[in-house]
This record gives C-alpha cells, sequence and structure tokens, in this order.
C-alpha cells in the first residue's frame, strides 16, 4: 500500500471510450506524460510502478468483485482478474480508458497514475490514513509532472 501506478495504456473494459473511438484504437498515455509522471514518483522517493492497467465501468462485477449483496460476477467477467494478472496488468480503476482514448485519437496528450489503498489479492481492507497519505502523494507526483511539462 502507498505504492504509485503509472499507467503506459490502458484494458478498455468500458464502455465510454467507444464514444470517442473504435474498440481497436489503443488506450494509450502520452510518452513525454508518462515519462513525466515517472520521474516525478522517482523524485519525490515514491514506490513506482509502471505499465498496464485495466479500466472497468463498474466498480463490482467488472473489476471480478463477489463483495456486493448478490456476490454475483457474470460469465464474461469470471476468471478475468487472474486473465490480466497473467498478463502484466497491475490493477483496475475507472478512469483511464476513456480519458487516454479521448485524448490519443484527438491529438492531446494525456498521463495516468494511481495511488494503491489495498492489495485486493492480500484481502487487505482500505484504512483511511493510508488513503489519505496516497491520495496527497499522487497530488503532489501530479503537480511535478506538469510543472516538468511546462
Amino acid at each position: 500500500m502507498g505504492d504509485v501506478l503509472v499507467t503506459t495504456a490502458s484494458v478498455r473494459l468500458d464502455g465510454a471510450s467507444l464514444h470517442f473511438a473504435p474498440l481497436e484504437f489503443p488506450a494509450v498515455a502520452d510518452f513525454e506524460c508518462t515519462t513525466a509522471l515517472v520521474e516525478a514518483a522517482k523524485s519525490i522517493g515514491a514506490t513506482t510502478h509502471v505499465g498496464v492497467t485495466a479500466s472497468s465501468d463498474t466498480f463490482y462485477p467488472g473489476q471480478e468483485r463477489y463483495d456486493t449483496y448478490s456476490g454475483r460476477v457474470v460469465r464474461h467477467f469470471k476468471g478475468s482478474m487472474e486473465e490480466w494478472q497473467a498478463m502484466g496488468v497491475m490493477n483496475y480503476e475507472m478512469e483511464s480508458a476513456t480519458l487516454l482514448t479521448m485524448c490519443a485519437s484527438q491529438g492531446l496528450r494525456a498521463g495516468m497514475v494511481a495511488g494503491v489503498i489495498v492489495n485486493r489479492t492480500q484481502q487487505e481492507i482500505p484504512n483511511a490514513e493510508t488513503m489519505k497519505q496516497t491520495e496527497s502523494q499522487a497530488v503532489k507526483i501530479v503537480v511535478e509532472a506538469a510543472r516538468r511539462l511546462l
């Protein structure tokens, strides 16, 4: 917990990004933005991981979470977390596919950083203090990356 993830590309498990480009168009981060985020993270001493993320429309079934009222995950998503992990996907979140597709398809630059507040495979529970510190760290990274890009 407390690590930061810098996204190079996003698996498009969403629907909104289809409003900007067909599914075959990759959700990729701008190289210069990604480099600035990595350098900024390292400059403040953050434990940093760089790679692919999965971006889902839903927090529970789309991320293969069974801890819901019904405990139900549709067949399409069953086993998906293990498959994505085997392909090197670092995390799930809900924004990057749309952000990266929207920007890349329109000639704009975008990058993505996420803070780790739990490791789902370890059954961790979010801690308010860790969440606050991780969010603060991510904001510092983004501000420093923006300073480097301007």
